[in-house]
């Protein structure tokens, strides 16, 4: 999934309360509010997000960078205000998939993307709108809804309660494109006017709205549930032999080669919600033919050429530096992080449920060329072990399947199916 985040207002009604920061990046918990919605979007799967920007826009830049976990992060400026239409249709320019879901940089909707993406690309409409119940509507008006279709809008000032537009929708890449006025209005002109079929996805779940100043108060008190929670499956992927090419204690990043489609293969898995993350035995650290550093570069370079070639990025690495007959004395040892053991995976999908992810063992995989890859997955819980490109007869023993390559696993439809 791509992602839209609409962070280029004003800010006027929480001037009062944070004068010399956008309104996205109010503090709140001791974070800034936008780091929250990167969080919500990165564990509902989204693999890039596009951050619409305006007021203050190189604060927000230099704030978040162009990477959030494992998710890239892009920018689309506004130069002068184009309202909310006229930005959506801006940052739809820069995605690269049918539709993005587009999302309020001030609002906090723990919405289930994966099941509100499955709606709308069931459905074939151009847009999916997320509505909330609410007990009283007499500040916001309400929706109309017929058979899952928004047909109307009813003004403030009714009481009692009522469906409201959540702020968060799933449009399609051209949906926009007919508009012929560079500056408009995303809910005047498209959803209220009913130019466009809407889909309704209805959502109980947890809404708060920081521009308005009685609301942000509230958001510092309960940053607490600012914290999206989904259970996610994972590909834990061995690296040399199985992502590129094995040179034998690679760690020069001149050195560095993908396995003919393996980029692919990650990006692929990537685009269609799995969590990529290598695990790697690095013996090369222990031996002092490399040091931890060269590591993290020449990491820092693969997930560069995925950035630069597919617009994803690796959701993690771990290695494990130690070796029973190391040469430097700190790393020999029996460990329970090196391959087979289970201590990385184990630590990864540890470091996964800290901001809300669990992973869901029974339906991840971990691919490797090695018989102690796949014990590390068997070790770790891990249900699905593959085998790939392997010269290693007995481990085909105990592998779940073999391929020939990563991307000949990738490929497969069933892969999807799980």
């Amino acid at each position: 999934m791509e992602a839209i985040i609409l962070a280029g207002g004003f800010g006027t009604r929480l001037s009062g309360c944070v004068s010399d920061l956008p309104k996205p990046l109010a503090p709140v918990g001791g974070r800034p509010f936008l780091h929250y919605i990167l969080d919500y979007l990165y564990v509902n799967g989204v693999h890039r997000a596009v951050i619409s920007t305006g007021y203050m826009a190189e604060k927000i830049e230099n704030t978040i960078g162009n990477r959030h976990r494992g998710m890239v992060v892009d920018y689309c400026r506004e130069d002068t205000p184009l309202g909310t239409g006229g930005a959506i249709r801006k940052a739809l320019g820069m995605c690269r998939e049918e539709y993005a879901v587009v999302i309020n940089g001030d609002t906090f909707y723990d919405v289930d993307l994966f099941e509100m993406q499955k709606i709308h690309r069931e459905s074939g409409y151009p847009i999916t709108l997320a509505a909330k119940t609410i007990n009283n509507v007499e500040r916001s008006g309400f929706l109309q809804i017929e058979n899952g279709m928004l047909t109307g809008f009813c003004e403030k000032g009714a009481s009692g309660a009522g469906l409201i537009n959540g702020g968060i929708y799933f449009i399609n890449k051209n949906a926009l494109d007919f508009i012929d006025t560079e500056k408009f209005s995303f809910e005047k002109q498209v959803l209220e006017t009913l130019i466009l079929p809407v889909r309704v996805f209805e959502s109980d779940a947890y809404f708060i709205d920081i521009g308005i100043p009685e609301e942000f108060a509230r958001a510092d008190s309960e940053a607490e549930m600012l914290k999206s929670k989904r259970k996610r499956r994972a590909v834990f992927l061995d690296r040399d032999g199985t992502l590129n090419v094995d040179t034998h204690h690679l760690y020069r990043v001149g050195d560095f080669r993908f396995i003919d489609g393996a980029d692919e293969a990650v990006a692929y898995l990537k685009k269609n919600g799995y969590l990529v993350t290598v695990i790697t035995n690095q013996a090369g650290i222990a031996k002092n033919l490399y040091k931890p550093v060269d590591v993290d570069i020449l990491h820092r370079h693969i997930d560069s050429l995925l950035c630069e070639k597919h617009s994803v990025v690796l959701d993690g690495y771990y290695y494990c530096p130690h070796h029973p007959q190391a040469v430097i004395e700190e790393y020999r040892c029996s460990c329970q992080c090196r391959k087979p053991e289970a201590g990385m995976i184990l630590g990864a999908i540890a470091d996964f449920s800290q901001i809300g992810i669990e992973i869901d063992t029974e339906n991840s995989f971990t691919v490797g060329n090695r018989h102690s890859d796949l014990l590390a997955g068997i070790n770790a819980g891990i249900k699905h072990n593959i085998l790939v490109g392997s010269d290693e007869p007995d481990a085909a023993d105990i592998a779940s399947a073999y391929y020939k390559s990563l991307k000949d696993f990738s490929d497969l439809e069933q892969v999807l199916k799980l």
